[in-house]
């Protein structure tokens, strides 16, 4: 949206916004990911925001003077798959195959969509992986203080699990948007 692009920059359009009658914004996805330039849906960490955005207190600012603005920030969660320089990718991995290895928690062996498939497939029937993930919607929401999620290449996730996600993140806050 800005040539800056960073948090800093997009914070001082907010009062621009604001008068375009815009309530809500909805990022791209901000978590730490493979190299340094992406539109993040290559992500690895998903506890930090990505360094070439700004810091995590720009961040948490932006995020804060949205809500000053009456501005509600949803973030693009990209909890489908995930790529090679994620430590539970690493943890399990199996060389001879140079695939997650059969025992991995949280990731399938190879993903079950041949049509649509990037990085390492989540392994979403995985009592680990709903942990990870309500983890991961957990931090969002009570350190960043966003307002809620859309999630990437949602058709490729059973419907059981979004369901299970819908009513997890509710608890925690139940005006969450989910999209």
């Amino acid at each position: 949206f800005t040539k800056a692009q960073n948090f800093k920059a997009l914070q001082d359009t907010l009062p621009y916004l604001k008068r375009l009658g815009i309530t809500a914004l909805q990022l791209m996805p901000v978590t730490e990911f493979e190299g340094n330039l992406s539109w993040g849906y290559n992500p690895a960490f998903y506890f930090a925001p990505d360094k070439y955005y700004g810091t995590k207190n720009d961040l948490k600012a932006f995020v804060d003077a949205c809500h000053l603005q009456g501005i509600a920030v949803i973030i693009d969660m990209v909890l489908n798959h995930s790529y090679g320089l994620n430590p539970m990718v690493q943890m399990y991995w199996d060389k001879a195959k140079n695939r997650p290895a059969a025992n991995n928690p949280w990731f399938n062996e190879t993903s079950p969509n041949s049509t649509y498939s990037w990085g390492y497939d989540f392994n979403h029937e995985s009592e680990d992986t709903k942990a990870f993930v309500d983890s991961v919607n957990s931090y969002w929401i009570s350190k960043y203080k966003v307002d809620g999620f859309r999630f990437d290449m949602a058709e490729m996730v059973p419907v059981e699990f979004w369901s299970y996600m819908n009513s997890s993140i509710k608890m925690k806050n139940p005006e969450a948007y989910l999209i």
